[in-house]
């Protein structure tokens, strides 16, 4: 099974788990009537479960437009707000309703952190870097939400990798998962493997979802690699 497929199956299995992470939060929830459930806890798991869930509708969303015949490399990522979205044939335009018809995601307030205005917290997708264990050296499309709290990002690892611990890049998150254009520096590329050199993330090899930390500026994000080349 190729890297592709790989990923693939990881996030129809991440689908399987927020749909029955959210049963499980509905029925504990249900059954819970004294004052020691840890509902902190519980809002990070179902907070989590909701990244999750949009990450793997978008990843759906970009599935169903290359199977229509939409290249990669020919999507565009213009956003409902920003000029030019209704302007010329909208049938590659990811978030146009002619196009892949996916809303834009929006993190809730009460688990974003604010520790960085370069980018401002939220969710951030496009073809702007190449992640080492894909196929190619193309630029693949990546989904990250940034500046999300530790809480969360510890519940996104448990159900991802069945650990809470959190890998720290080598370099800052915008830097290697959003669009330069966004931010002030430069994109670098996204290196995991532990055997070339002094990778990003050693921890992130092959994983195409995983929550990580940058300390410069300290922040936690979670990446998904959706379509990959």
């Amino acid at each position: 099974m190729d890297n592709s497929q790989r990923g693939n199956a990881l996030l129809y299995v991440l689908i399987a788990i927020a749909l029955f992470a959210a049963l499980n939060f509905t029925l504990t929830r249900q059954t819970d009537t004294g004052e020691s459930g840890s509902l902190p806890d519980e809002k990070a798991d179902l907070y989590a479960t909701q990244l999750i869930s949009y990450a793997a509708q978008a990843k759906s969303v970009l599935d169903q437009m290359m199977f229509g015949g939409s290249d990669i490399g020919a999507m565009d990522f213009t956003l409902p707000n920003q000029p030019g979205f209704n302007t010329g044939s909208a049938i590659n335009r990811v978030y146009h309703p002619a196009g892949g018809g996916l809303n834009p995601g929006r993190l809730p307030a009460e688990i974003t952190t604010g520790a960085d205005s370069d980018p401002v917290a939220g969710w951030y997708l496009g073809r702007f870097n190449n992640v080492e264990w894909t196929k190619t050296t193309a630029t693949d499309v990546i989904l990250v939400a940034y500046q999300i709290k530790k809480a969360v990002c510890e519940k996104l690892n448990l159900k991802i990798t069945g650990s809470a611990t959190i890998p720290v890049l080598g370099a800052a998150i915008d830097n290697v998962m959003i669009d330069d254009s966004i931010h002030n520096g430069t994109n670098v590329d996204f290196t995991t493997d532990p055997d070339a050199g002094s990778p990003i993330c050693a921890e992130c090899h092959k994983l195409p979802s995983l929550c990580v930390q940058s300390l410069s500026p300290d922040a936690y994000a979670f990446y998904t690699v959706i379509a990959d080349r």
